[in-house]
Order: C-alpha cells, then structure tokens, then sequence
C-alpha cells in the first residue's frame, strides 16, 4: 500500500471512531453494558489496524459499524437530533459550572463605583453614525454601551406632582400618556427637564409629539464571574468582594429575591465603627487589605467611608455588633443614597454568600480583568 493509500485509509478509520466514539458517549448512561463492550472490542480492533495497516479493513469496519448501532440506533441520528443532543449536553454542562463551579452575575447599581460600575449614564444628545442599526450592535458589544431617547408620544405640559415610579421605574404624564423610564436614567431625566424648565423660563415645560424627553448614552454595568467553591473549603475574608442572598435580611428596603454585590469590612463578633470617615474593628482602624487605606485616602473614592443618616451607624458613636457567623458588607461608594448596605441592614449569614467576585468579563471597558 502506498503513502497515499495509506492516508487516505487512516482517515477513514478516523472518521469511523468518530463516530462509534460519539455513539458511546452519548448512550453510555443508558445503553445494555454487554452491547457497550462490544462497541469497545470493536473500536479496539480499528485502532489496531489503524495503527499497523494490517487486518481486514472492511471486516472491521462493518463489526464496528453493527456494534455502534446497536447502541446508537442510525434510525437516531439525524443532523437536527445530533445538534439537539449535543446543545443539550452543553446546556447540561453550563448549569453543573454556574450551579457548582463558577456563575456570572451583573452589576446594575452604582453601590461599588470606582472599583466595579453599575449602569452609568453619560450626556449624548443625539445619535451619531455608530448608532445606526448595523453598528449599533457591534458597538455594544465591543464597549457596552448603547444610545437611547425617549419621544414624547402625545403633545403636553410637564407637570411634577404627575411624577411617581419606585426603585425599578419612573413614570411621568405628558399629554395624558405615561411615559416610563428605567430608574438608571431618573438623574439624567431630572437634569434635562431642569434645562427644558430653564429654556422655555417655565416650571411646567411643553412637549410636541415626537420631542425628545431624555436621550443619553447607556454604558452597561460591569459583568463578573464569582467563584461559587471558595467559600466551601475557606473562610471569606476582609477586603473580599463578594455576592450574597437577600434571602434572610430583615429590612424591607432590601427585596428578598435577589443579590448584592459589596465588599467584606466585618468579621464574625466583632464590633464596627465609622469614625472620621474610616472604618473600625474592635477600636483598630481596618488598613488591610491595603484596598481600604485607598479607599480612605484616593479622592476618586470621595473620602472615606460615611457615617449616613437612617442607617445604624448614623454618628461616630454608633456601632454594629457581629454574630458568630455573620459578615458586615458595604459598598465602597458610601456617599448618601448611593450604597444601601449593611450600614442598614446589619450582618449577613455566611450560608447566603455565593463566593468572591473574580473575573470582570465584560464589557471590555476599563474594569475587564482580574477584580482586586
């Protein structure tokens, strides 16, 4: 046999234990153990003649072919049905990792800003040429972010008393016509209604069909990867960033069906304080991690920790006692409003945690990396 022949023949035998192997695989779980080691014997003797160029090639291949639709009935297996099976199985290895392994979650607040961004706004009052609907999409999934306006739909008066909404939503009348608005535009919304106020020299701003309310560039939360085994052979530790369950806080500003994302300042019993915007353990002011000293010192983290009103360290003196197993979380943008955390709530259980923040993988912004 020539070098030619004997390519052409090693590909072909290839191609066969492709697909004796692919039947094992994928009824394995649930094929007779005697047709399974028969399906064995069978890509055995294949290989073998693969590997020396002797035997008889077709006697071998017909055994292996008879053996593999014992297991894997060819009756089974159209394109359509191999794709679904093997979707199947990807899909059923995606859920063991998230459920397991490693999970993705979002960042939607600002709570943790400069470290990790939630939903950020910056001012745009049109659209440009990469927000048409060919760019627009490469755009947002290169940088995250994304144009968006709202019209007015009927022609009115804007009128405050007309505004209501909750944590999720703003809606405003115009004309007789809601108009809703995520709540990450409310800012933003306020600001162009205050400049409309001032151009038309008017507390109750007119709106034709069509005129833009609010328009603005969306820039998409942070998207990060918690490793979910951490905690289950470690202890968490200060300075972690970490997801937790809202499950057991008893507050009723926090929803019961989701998650939050803060870094770890409090440890099981002990006692801390916010005093001159630093935080304290026990009467020692918290310097490690060395993220702590930045967040204290960089501007950029506007100075500290804060002492907020409402909250259960509103002054210098107030402190929040730990449990045996509970952990103190904060976000590190702890201006008023701006993070609602456990200076409100208190300690959270350690079985609530998912595990630590590791990975930021999208969007490939200033933030995409290793999370520190």
């Amino acid at each position: 046999m020539n070098y030619f022949a004997k390519r052409k023949l090693k590909k072909q035998l290839k191609e066969y234990l492709h697909m004796a192997r692919h039947a094992r695989h994928m009824r394995e779980d649930i094929a007779d153990a005697a047709d399974l080691e028969a399906l064995t014997l069978a890509e055995a003797a294949v290989v073998e003649i693969q590997k020396t160029g002797q035997g008889d090639v077709e006697a071998a291949v017909q055994t292996l072919e008879k053996k593999a639709n014992k297991v894997y009935p060819f009756a089974r297996k159209t394109p359509m049905m191999e794709w679904t099976e093997t979707i199947i199985v990807a899909l059923g290895a995606a859920m063991a990792i998230r459920a397991f392994f490693f999970q993705p979650f979002k960042i939607p607040t600002g709570s943790m800003q400069p470290t990790l961004n939630g939903i950020t706004i910056e001012a745009q009052a049109e659209s440009t040429i990469f927000d048409n609907p060919l760019a627009k999409f490469p755009k947002w999934l290169i940088t995250g972010s994304s144009y968006k306006e709202v019209r007015a739909k009927a022609s009115g008066k804007f009128m405050e008393q007309n505004v209501r909404g909750d944590r999720d939503k703003v809606i405003i009348t115009i004309g007789g016509v809601d108009h809703k608005f995520p709540s990450y535009l409310r800012d933003e919304l306020q600001r162009q209604i205050r400049e409309r106020c001032e151009q038309q020299r008017t507390n109750e701003p007119y709106y034709n069909k069509g005129d833009i309310i609010v328009s603005a560039k969306v820039i998409a939360g942070d998207h990060i990867l918690v490793n979910k085994m951490k905690y289950n052979w470690m202890k968490p530790e200060r300075g972690d960033i970490s997801v937790f369950d809202t499950r057991n806080i008893a507050d009723p500003r926090v929803r019961k069906d989701t998650f939050y994302i803060k870094r770890m300042v409090g440890l099981p019993n002990e006692k801390i304080q916010i005093q001159h915007r630093r935080l304290v353990a026990d009467g020692e002011i918290v310097s490690e991690p060395p993220m702590f000293e930045t967040i204290a010192t960089d501007p950029k983290y506007s100075g500290g920790h804060a002492t907020t009103a409402g909250s259960r360290l509103e002054t210098a003196e107030d402190f929040i006692q730990l449990g045996d197993d509970e952990y103190l979380m904060m976000g590190d943008n702890t201006r008023p409003n701006m993070s609602l955390d456990g200076r409100f709530f208190g300690g959270v259980p350690r079985e609530d945690f998912q595990g630590p923040a590791i990975f930021v993988y999208w969007p490939f912004r200033e933030h995409w990396g290793v999370v520190r």
